[in-house]
Protein backbone atom coordinates (compact mmCIF):
# COMPACT_ATOMS: atom_id res chain seq x y z
CA UNK A 1 0.00 0.00 0.00
CA UNK A 2 1.18 3.34 -1.08
CA UNK A 3 0.13 6.21 1.14
CA UNK A 4 0.95 10.13 -0.16
CA UNK A 5 1.83 12.75 2.60
CA UNK A 6 1.74 16.54 2.34
CA UNK A 7 1.77 19.11 5.26
CA UNK A 8 2.03 22.81 6.23
CA UNK A 9 0.64 24.21 3.40
CA UNK A 10 0.35 27.56 4.85
CA UNK A 11 -2.24 28.48 2.02
CA UNK A 12 -3.80 32.28 2.10
CA UNK A 13 -6.06 34.19 0.26
CA UNK A 14 -6.26 34.17 -3.22
CA UNK A 15 -3.22 36.30 -4.69
CA UNK A 16 -1.56 36.02 -1.19
CA UNK A 17 2.21 34.81 -2.02
CA UNK A 18 3.77 34.57 1.95
CA UNK A 19 7.28 35.45 1.46
CA UNK A 20 7.13 36.17 -1.83
CA UNK A 21 6.08 31.83 -2.37
CA UNK A 22 3.04 30.83 -4.52
CA UNK A 23 1.60 28.57 -2.14
CA UNK A 24 -1.31 27.99 -3.77
CA UNK A 25 0.73 26.69 -7.05
CA UNK A 26 3.26 24.55 -4.71
CA UNK A 27 -0.07 22.88 -3.15
CA UNK A 28 -1.75 21.93 -7.26
CA UNK A 29 2.19 20.90 -7.72
CA UNK A 30 1.94 18.96 -5.01
CA UNK A 31 -1.28 17.21 -6.40
CA UNK A 32 -0.15 17.04 -9.47
CA UNK A 33 3.11 14.55 -7.94
CA UNK A 34 0.15 12.94 -6.34
CA UNK A 35 -1.33 12.01 -9.23
CA UNK A 36 1.19 10.34 -10.81
CA UNK A 37 2.40 8.54 -7.41
CA UNK A 38 -1.00 6.37 -7.71
CA UNK A 39 -1.38 6.29 -3.49
CA UNK A 40 -3.96 4.70 -1.92
CA UNK A 41 -4.77 7.45 -0.30
CA UNK A 42 -3.46 11.32 0.71
CA UNK A 43 -3.38 12.50 4.24
CA UNK A 44 -2.67 16.34 4.51
CA UNK A 45 -1.23 16.68 8.10
CA UNK A 46 -2.53 20.27 9.17
CA UNK A 47 -1.38 24.02 9.00
CA UNK A 48 -3.61 23.69 6.12
CA UNK A 49 -4.42 27.74 6.37
CA UNK A 50 -1.27 30.59 6.23
CA UNK A 51 -1.86 31.83 9.65
CA UNK A 52 -5.60 30.92 10.64
CA UNK A 53 -8.45 29.21 9.75
CA UNK A 54 -9.93 30.40 6.96
CA UNK A 55 -13.62 28.97 5.82
CA UNK A 56 -12.66 30.39 1.94
CA UNK A 57 -9.42 29.05 1.66
CA UNK A 58 -10.84 25.62 2.97
CA UNK A 59 -13.59 25.42 0.82
CA UNK A 60 -10.61 26.12 -2.17
CA UNK A 61 -8.48 22.98 -0.51
CA UNK A 62 -11.39 21.37 -0.94
CA UNK A 63 -12.46 21.63 -4.16
CA UNK A 64 -8.59 20.67 -5.36
CA UNK A 65 -9.16 17.55 -3.12
CA UNK A 66 -12.48 16.30 -5.30
CA UNK A 67 -10.26 15.82 -8.04
CA UNK A 68 -8.24 12.92 -6.74
CA UNK A 69 -8.58 10.09 -8.02
CA UNK A 70 -7.79 8.60 -4.49
CA UNK A 71 -9.00 8.56 -1.02
CA UNK A 72 -7.71 11.74 1.40
CA UNK A 73 -7.44 12.32 4.43
CA UNK A 74 -6.79 15.53 6.78
CA UNK A 75 -5.54 16.54 10.33
CA UNK A 76 -5.73 20.12 11.71
CA UNK A 77 -2.46 21.81 12.72
CA UNK A 78 -1.66 25.26 14.96
CA UNK A 79 -2.43 27.66 12.55
CA UNK A 80 -5.93 25.51 11.34
CA UNK A 81 -9.41 25.92 13.18
CA UNK A 82 -10.48 22.31 13.85
CA UNK A 83 -14.16 22.70 13.44
CA UNK A 84 -14.05 25.07 10.08
CA UNK A 85 -11.86 22.32 8.91
CA UNK A 86 -13.84 19.79 9.42
CA UNK A 87 -16.95 21.67 8.32
CA UNK A 88 -15.92 22.59 5.37
CA UNK A 89 -14.08 18.95 4.33
CA UNK A 90 -17.03 17.73 5.03
CA UNK A 91 -15.19 15.82 8.04
CA UNK A 92 -17.51 16.88 10.73
CA UNK A 93 -18.50 13.64 11.21
CA UNK A 94 -15.49 13.14 13.19
CA UNK A 95 -15.69 16.01 15.34
CA UNK A 96 -15.40 15.33 18.88
CA UNK A 97 -16.59 18.56 20.75
CA UNK A 98 -13.22 21.31 18.90
CA UNK A 99 -11.45 18.17 18.31
CA UNK A 100 -11.16 16.26 14.62
CA UNK A 101 -9.38 12.92 15.23
CA UNK A 102 -10.74 9.56 14.24
CA UNK A 103 -9.62 6.15 13.31
CA UNK A 104 -9.87 4.81 9.63
CA UNK A 105 -7.82 1.24 8.79
CA UNK A 106 -6.20 2.20 5.51
CA UNK A 107 -6.67 -1.66 2.87
CA UNK A 108 -6.66 -3.28 6.47
CA UNK A 109 -3.54 -1.60 8.34
CA UNK A 110 -4.46 0.08 11.63
CA UNK A 111 -4.24 4.15 11.30
CA UNK A 112 -5.47 6.90 13.74
CA UNK A 113 -5.63 10.68 12.99
CA UNK A 114 -5.01 13.42 15.65
CA UNK A 115 -6.05 16.68 16.79
CA UNK A 116 -3.12 18.19 17.91
CA UNK A 117 -3.69 21.45 16.99
CA UNK A 118 -3.47 23.11 20.30
CA UNK A 119 -0.10 21.26 20.83
CA UNK A 120 -0.78 18.71 23.15
CA UNK A 121 -4.49 15.77 22.93
CA UNK A 122 -7.28 16.90 25.20
CA UNK A 123 -8.31 14.15 28.47
CA UNK A 124 -10.82 12.28 26.14
CA UNK A 125 -8.64 12.38 23.27
CA UNK A 126 -6.53 10.43 25.23
CA UNK A 127 -8.74 8.14 26.85
CA UNK A 128 -10.23 7.68 23.04
CA UNK A 129 -6.40 7.10 21.63
CA UNK A 130 -5.76 4.34 24.78
CA UNK A 131 -9.16 2.80 23.64
CA UNK A 132 -8.10 2.47 20.00
CA UNK A 133 -4.59 1.57 20.94
CA UNK A 134 -5.27 -1.20 23.57
CA UNK A 135 -6.44 -3.57 20.84
CA UNK A 136 -3.72 -3.52 18.72
CA UNK A 137 -1.45 -6.09 17.89
CA UNK A 138 0.69 -5.09 15.37
CA UNK A 139 2.13 -2.04 13.78
CA UNK A 140 -0.02 1.13 13.81
CA UNK A 141 0.04 4.82 11.48
CA UNK A 142 -0.36 7.58 13.37
CA UNK A 143 -0.95 11.17 11.50
CA UNK A 144 -0.41 14.24 14.28
CA UNK A 145 0.66 17.43 13.25
CA UNK A 146 3.26 17.57 15.60
CA UNK A 147 6.39 15.63 15.90
CA UNK A 148 5.03 14.07 19.60
CA UNK A 149 8.79 13.45 20.32
CA UNK A 150 11.76 15.64 20.20
CA UNK A 151 13.21 15.63 16.40
CA UNK A 152 16.83 17.59 16.59
CA UNK A 153 15.48 20.67 15.49
CA UNK A 154 16.47 23.03 17.88
CA UNK A 155 14.86 26.24 17.00
CA UNK A 156 11.38 24.21 16.96
CA UNK A 157 12.09 21.44 19.62
CA UNK A 158 12.54 24.66 22.10
CA UNK A 159 10.22 26.91 20.74
CA UNK A 160 7.12 24.82 19.59
CA UNK A 161 7.30 21.29 20.72
CA UNK A 162 4.32 18.95 21.24
CA UNK A 163 3.98 19.72 25.19
CA UNK A 164 3.10 16.11 26.27
CA UNK A 165 5.98 14.09 24.87
CA UNK A 166 5.89 12.29 28.48
CA UNK A 167 2.50 11.33 28.30
CA UNK A 168 3.09 10.20 24.96
CA UNK A 169 5.71 7.57 26.05
CA UNK A 170 3.78 6.71 29.55
CA UNK A 171 0.81 5.74 27.46
CA UNK A 172 2.30 3.78 24.55
CA UNK A 173 5.43 2.31 26.77
CA UNK A 174 3.72 -0.88 27.67
CA UNK A 175 1.29 -1.65 24.24
CA UNK A 176 2.05 -4.28 22.04
CA UNK A 177 1.55 -1.95 18.47
CA UNK A 178 4.50 -0.15 17.56
CA UNK A 179 3.55 3.56 16.99
CA UNK A 180 5.00 4.46 13.43
CA UNK A 181 3.89 8.38 13.88
CA UNK A 182 4.19 11.14 10.61
CA UNK A 183 4.17 14.57 11.22
CA UNK A 184 4.61 18.03 9.86
CA UNK A 185 5.44 21.19 11.98
CA UNK A 186 9.19 21.29 11.94
CA UNK A 187 9.07 22.68 8.34
CA UNK A 188 12.06 19.87 8.35
CA UNK A 189 12.62 16.08 7.33
CA UNK A 190 13.75 13.96 10.69
CA UNK A 191 13.63 10.81 12.05
CA UNK A 192 13.31 10.10 15.63
CA UNK A 193 13.11 6.73 17.58
CA UNK A 194 12.15 6.02 21.35
CA UNK A 195 10.30 3.03 23.24
CA UNK A 196 7.92 1.66 20.55
CA UNK A 197 7.45 5.08 18.70
CA UNK A 198 9.18 5.81 15.45
CA UNK A 199 7.98 9.30 14.03
CA UNK A 200 8.84 10.77 10.83
CA UNK A 201 9.02 14.35 10.43
CA UNK A 202 7.93 15.52 7.01
CA UNK A 203 9.09 18.90 5.16
CA UNK A 204 6.71 21.52 4.36
CA UNK A 205 4.83 22.14 0.58
CA UNK A 206 5.90 25.86 1.64
CA UNK A 207 9.27 26.36 3.30
CA UNK A 208 11.24 25.23 5.69
CA UNK A 209 13.58 25.89 9.09
CA UNK A 210 16.99 25.17 9.57
CA UNK A 211 16.87 23.03 12.38
CA UNK A 212 20.33 23.55 13.34
CA UNK A 213 19.70 27.30 13.77
CA UNK A 214 18.62 28.19 17.04
CA UNK A 215 16.49 31.28 16.05
CA UNK A 216 14.22 30.65 13.32
CA UNK A 217 16.04 30.75 9.65
CA UNK A 218 13.91 29.92 6.94
CA UNK A 219 14.93 27.99 3.65
CA UNK A 220 13.41 27.78 0.49
CA UNK A 221 12.87 24.42 -1.15
CA UNK A 222 10.68 22.81 -3.74
CA UNK A 223 7.23 21.59 -2.20
CA UNK A 224 8.05 18.61 -0.05
CA UNK A 225 5.97 15.17 -0.53
CA UNK A 226 6.15 12.01 1.75
CA UNK A 227 5.80 8.64 0.04
CA UNK A 228 5.28 5.63 2.42
CA UNK A 229 5.25 2.11 1.46
CA UNK A 230 3.34 -0.66 3.82
CA UNK A 231 4.06 -4.13 3.35
CA UNK A 232 3.68 -7.07 5.03
CA UNK A 233 7.52 -7.27 5.58
CA UNK A 234 6.95 -3.26 7.08
CA UNK A 235 6.96 0.39 6.26
CA UNK A 236 9.60 2.37 4.21
CA UNK A 237 9.56 6.35 3.53
CA UNK A 238 11.44 8.90 1.47
CA UNK A 239 10.94 12.74 1.05
CA UNK A 240 10.29 13.85 -2.28
CA UNK A 241 11.57 17.25 -3.23
CA UNK A 242 9.40 18.36 -6.21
Amino acid sequence: MKIAFITDLHIGAEGEMPLGIDVRANFLKALQFVRAMKPACLVLGGDLCYDTGDRAVYRWIYEQLMNLPCAWFAIPGNHDDSVMLAEELHLDHHLHGNELYFSSPLEGYPAVFLDSSKAQLSPTQWEWLRDELKSIHHNVLVFCHYPVLPANAEFMDTKYPFRQTEKWLETTHDLPCRMQVISGHYHTEAVALRGNTSLMVTPSTYIQIDPLSPEIKMVKTTPAVREIIVSPGGLTSRVHYI
